[in-house]
């Protein structure tokens, strides 16, 4: 299995800028300092049924990608670049990246997909609207694409000209679509989590050695506004779960944790997978996905009263797996292709094969 590398250089001066401006998009040196488990660590603790359900999930996973690398919302659909997006985020957390794994074929060929679509995309030849966009937002599937690429970049010998010339156009303009709030618009069913890719796409970019000239500090300061402000929608657990779950990601990695409103998320969160919501029996691949963002955060963190978060959800997330091994969205995005990889990402997060895990 193929570990995921970073370049010397960039790793370097990635350090060197971290927080020197409102514009850098690194955690606190404190945080960078911090030494993640690793594959190896998870390897030995993660129960068999764990492993089983990855397994399973991968054997789904990899058939609905197609002869030509992309991925539809389910096999046999067409095109969606989102879903394809995503699913090349989970085979490399499984360690599969275009040079190497267990998936290798399939990650090298996705990635030329992918690329391919957003050529596409950009030259209005795809349909542009999607599920994925409806729910999340316009611009979702642009996040998804440059979180992708900024992770496969170094991964990639032979092809960083090609992902670098389409990194570029994207960081430019999810930069320039950053509301004055620090959003990116609220046209969507979840709003926030447009937001929250948002930033992960823009922390992605900067830490493979990109230019970034949005603000990361105003996304913390919406997020923060968003979680005190009290809505109709907050009656909903739905809308709650995925709002605080989302939030707090960008919060840790922001240093807000001892806001409030990121300490009282905790609990409600940790209720939720316990059973005290239907969070499970009812997710929506809006929920997958918080799963997987919030479990970077708390699997990081030694302390006690968090240590039954990944326990929790990993057992609740296994439980709702489909015979044939993927997952299904029980409301609004029930793409299984996006549901899959959301959840594939949630049990694999503990391994830290991404740089996003290493907050």
């Amino acid at each position: 299995m193929v570990r995921r590398t970073r370049s010397p250089v960039v790793s370097v001066a990635v350090l060197l800028v971290a927080w020197l401006g409102e514009g850098a998009w690194l955690e606190t040196r404190a945080d960078l300092d911090r030494v993640p488990a690793g594959a190896a660590a998870w390897s030995e603790s993660a129960s068999p049924e764990v492993r089983r359900s990855i397994d399973r999930g991968f054997d789904w996973l990899v058939g609905a990608i197609r002869g030509n690398g992309t991925v539809g919302p389910d096999r046999d659909q067409g095109p969606d670049l989102g879903c394809t997006a995503i699913v090349g985020l989970a085979l490399l957390s499984e360690g599969s990246t275009p040079r190497g794994g267990r998936y290798a074929q399939h990650s090298r060929r996705l990635l030329y997909g992918l690329l391919e679509l957003l050529e596409q995309r950009e030259a209005g030849t795809l349909d542009s609207i999607t599920l994925i966009q409806r729910k999340i937002g316009r611009n979702a599937d642009l996040f998804l694409a440059a979180i992708y690429l900024s992770e496969v970049y170094y991964e990639s010998p032979g092809d960083e000209r090609l992902i670098r010339a389409a990194l570029v156009k994207l960081v430019r303009h999810i930069g320039e679509t950053q509301g004055p709030d620090g959003t990116w618009g609220t046209e969507s069913w979840a709003p926030v989590l447009g937001t929250v890719l948002g930033w992960e796409s823009l922390r992605a970019a900067d830490a493979t050695g990109f230019q970034v000239t949005a603000s990361a500090r105003r996304v913390g300061t919406a997020l923060l506004k968003t979680l005190k402000e009290k809505s109709p929608d907050d009656e909903s657990w739905m809308h709650r779960f995925y709002k605080e779950a989302s939030s707090l990601r960008v919060l840790y990695s922001l240093d807000l944790r001892q806001e409030p409103v990121f300490r009282d998320s905790i609990p409600r969160l940790l209720a939720a997978v316990r059973g005290e919501q239907p969070v499970f029996e009812l997710a929506g691949g809006e929920e997958y996905l918080a799963f997987y963002l919030v479990t970077e955060c708390l699997v990081q963190d030694p302390r006690p009263e968090w240590r039954s978060w990944y326990p929790d959800v990993s057992a609740g997330v296994v439980k709702m797996q489909n015979r044939d091994g993927s997952w299904t969205g029980h409301h609004c995005i029930t793409d299984r292709t996006f549901c899959t990889a959301s959840a594939l990402l949630t049990l694999l997060a503990p391994r830290h094969q991404l740089s996003l895990s290493d907050l």
